[in-house]
């Protein structure tokens, strides 16, 4: 097969040999292992690997993680193998079956402008419960936020397209945070991503793990929300800015006896703090390119049919329960701020890519 596999390692065991030993054998273009790091005392394994001769190992003078190692190899190929279909990732700590590995292996040269997932299963009873519930609270939340339902988005067995990886060496992320980066990096671009089924290996609970619960997880989930995050600052920064421009205009700018002064510091407060929300949003936050007036359009009408929306649910709440204008309104105006969200993400300010 016209593919390179390509493992980081930090601190690696036997584990790691028997992954290569078993790759050596099999007809696969070339197998790259990086070395991120490690210790002296691993120098003997490093060693027993480069005896292989289908195997180069190419090394970090200091740990720099798992994202850095990634991209170190990805420009390894780039320059060593450049006529090759693409790159199967696989981890060092003996998770990944060859037969799994020839898997997305052949799932790659199928469709060489595609992301394949070495997908585990984790709904089976041999895993521990903290990392089964984990991975599935990840995929939801991804579901949720990128629109695509992944069974596994924290594989490291991965088949990456020689197409995809000079995308693939722009994105960010320097650890294991870069690998759920990738994922919403080809949801943002409308690159496939194929998910292909694998057994599920925990050994020793998995304790030859590098990944760190607390602050990985951190990064990882701040990742995924981090866009969500972003807009509802923008919201709540964009309605201190209405506030702020009402009262100055109704305390400094505008005469106390001009009728209807209430209803022009507003119109004129929402007018200013509408057209910064837009602005910021299309050019931060989601970061559209193209047409401006076509995405103020969508915008405003999205602004219209919210309010309406607003109005007349409160109205209806409000004859139905009998009580609590404003709490109702609290309510129906937190649920239209997630839909919100949603809606200028997806058809607001959603940039157009080919697959």
């Amino acid at each position: 097969m016209n593919v390179v596999i390509m493992i980081p390692s930090l601190n690696p065991d036997e584990k790691l040999v028997n992954y290569v030993d078993a790759l050596s054998r099999e007809d696969f273009r070339h197998i790259l292992v990086i070395n991120d790091g490690s210790s002296e005392e691993y120098n003997g394994i490093f060693d027993r690997l480069k005896s292989y001769e289908k195997c180069t190992v190419i090394s970090h003078d200091v740990n720099r993680g798992k994202g850095r190692a990634l991209k170190t190899g990805m420009e390894y190929v780039l320059t060593h193998f450049p006529d090759c279909v693409g790159i199967v990732t696989g981890d060092a700590d003996g998770q990944h079956r060859l037969i799994d590995t020839i898997h997305v292996a052949n799932a790659l040269e199928e469709k060489d402008d595609r992301l394949v997932l070495g997908a585990r299963n984790f709904n089976s009873g041999n895993i521990p419960a903290r990392s089964s519930f984990g991975n599935k609270l990840t995929s939801q939340v991804f579901a949720l936020m990128f629109g695509q339902k992944l069974m596994d988005t924290q594989t490291g067995l991965r088949g990456i397209s020689l197409k995809l990886i000079p995308k693939m060496l722009q994105v960010s992320g320097e650890r294991f945070e870069y690998e759920m980066n990738m994922l919403i990096e080809c949801r943002k671009q409308k690159i496939e991503i194929f998910e292909v089924p694998i057994e599920t290996v925990y050994i020793d609970e998995n304790s030859s793990s590098h990944f760190r619960p607390v602050v990985d997880s951190v990064k990882i989930y701040w990742l995924i929300f981090k866009g969500f995050f972003s807009f509802a600052f923008t919201s709540v920064s964009c309605t201190v800015l209405d506030l702020l421009l009402f009262q100055l205009f109704i305390a400094f700018i505008l005469p106390q006896t001009l009728a209807h002064r209430i209803l022009i510091a507003t119109t004129i407060a929402r007018v200013i703090s509408s057209v910064a929300n837009f602005l910021v949003n299309k050019n931060v936050v989601f970061k559209k390119r193209g047409s401006l007036v076509s995405s103020a359009v969508k915008y405003y009408i999205l602004v219209v049919i919210q309010m309406l929306i607003s109005a007349y649910a409160v109205t209806w709440l409000f004859n139905w329960l009998g009580w609590g204008e404003v709490i109702l309104k609290a309510m129906v105006d937190t649920t239209l701020f997630f839909v919100n969200y949603f809606i200028q993400k997806n058809i607001v300010f959603r940039n157009k890519t080919n697959k």
